[in-house]
């Protein structure tokens, strides 16, 4: 079918930071007493004093996981009450459990790392993402590319949340963590452990390898380029999936490569756009475009990418960013048309400001069109 554009995951709204009437610092001030640890009553109290509600929300899970381990470590048994956490009924406190056998086996990872790999495959989301993020990730920092032998194995373990774990903790950038520095100045490093999974046929772990190589991309295309121009030539399950995904940064700056390699050619093309708001739109606006396409001859595959930019906060300096359209076929002196749907919003981080605001439209990394607009807020009464 001609035109069609794939459907985008929804986003699931971002937890937000406790208060003081919505906090899960009782129930873990209980589990920890119910864990025999001493001193356990006093962790509400104990937190909120040092500022835990006006924390971040990642702030606030690493405070708790270092009262927990303040706890912990003097116990007679500090192994035995972290294991008590990890097969706690309650996700919320076996979210902290990773990080807790960070802290007691960072000197001894063939004891702890087995420990996190059964939680690498819980049931929930939230322990699975606290088990790559601050169980995981740790050792990858402290131990640098070493940590490679004491994980190599997880990249083929029958479980594909074990499988996932492993690469999302090892990517250069990731999300609730700093960025790993050897892996993004040696990414030849990573480049086993990826190979190991270019038969990946589960989508949860090939999302993690794509957004591996998308993380590789920014600093070292060629060597992703090469290393998927290769994948491409050879069987896969998700290969397909895993290119186009791991790709989408060089796809969003028009790559000739990374468009060649996805099957992109040259195509003729006739391209206007319009936006139907008219020529002024308010913060917080649903943006409907139609753009028409026609390819007056031979017609073909297109990637579109589109880029919103609106007025910035210093002269000449706008703000602006690029959004994937998606894949198309324009058919043989035909037209498409196509509704692009963007909200541009106004965030408390980055408020939106009055001004011109434009959209262009590339496809196969040509520039198209462009559609001028402007940006005015209500003035108040």
């Amino acid at each position: 079918m001609a035109g069609r554009r794939p459907n985008r995951m929804r986003r699931v709204a971002p937890e937000a930071a406790e208060n003081a009437d919505r906090s899960s610092l009782p129930l873990m001030a209980a589990v920890a007493a119910e864990a025999g640890l001493e001193g356990a009553l006093r962790l509400p109290e104990e937190l909120a004093a040092g500022g835990y509600f006006e924390a971040g929300l990642v702030d606030q899970w690493q405070r708790i996981s270092e009262h927990f381990w303040g706890l912990i470590r003097h116990h007679s048994d500090p192994a035995g009450r972290i294991a008590f956490l990890a097969t706690h009924s309650e996700p919320r406190v076996r979210f902290f459990a990773a990080s807790l056998w960070a802290r007691w086996g960072m000197n001894r990872p063939q004891d702890a790392l087995p420990e996190i790999q059964a939680l690498a495959d819980d049931e929930d989301f939230r322990v699975l993402e606290s088990t790559q993020a601050f169980g995981l990730r740790p050792f990858a920092v402290h131990w640098g590319p070493a940590i490679r032998e004491y994980v190599e194995d997880w990249v083929v373990h029958p479980s594909p949340k074990v499988r996932r774990a492993v690469i999302t903790a090892l990517r250069p950038r990731g999300f609730w963590v700093s960025h790993l520095d050897w892996a993004q100045s040696e990414p030849a490093l990573l480049v086993p452990m990826l190979e190991a999974m270019r038969e990946e046929n589960d989508r949860f772990p090939a999302n993690a390898v794509a957004n591996c190589f998308n993380d590789l991309s920014v600093k070292h295309p060629m060597l992703v380029l090469s290393l998927l121009e290769r994948w491409s030539k050879l069987e896969g399950p998700m290969v397909e999936h895993m290119t186009r995904k791991g790709l989408r940064t060089l796809l969003k700056k028009g790559d000739l490569r990374a468009l060649r390699l996805l099957g992109m050619g040259e195509v003729e093309l006739e391209v206007t756009a319009s936006l139907r708001q008219g020529q002024v739109v308010a913060p917080n606006t649903n943006l409907c475009f139609d753009l028409n396409i026609r390819a007056p001859g031979e017609g073909g595959e297109v990637e579109l990418v589109y880029e919103l930019e609106t007025t910035g906060r210093k002269e000449g300096r706008p703000r602006r960013k690029r959004y994937q359209g998606g894949r198309y076929l324009v058919p043989d002196g035909g037209t498409l048309e196509l509704p692009i749907r963007e909200r541009i919003f106004d965030r408390k981080a980055a408020p939106l400001i009055s001004g011109p605001a434009a959209a262009t439209f590339f496809l196969n990394g040509e520039r198209e069109a462009r559609v001028d607009f402007e940006i005015q807020r209500e003035t108040e009464a």
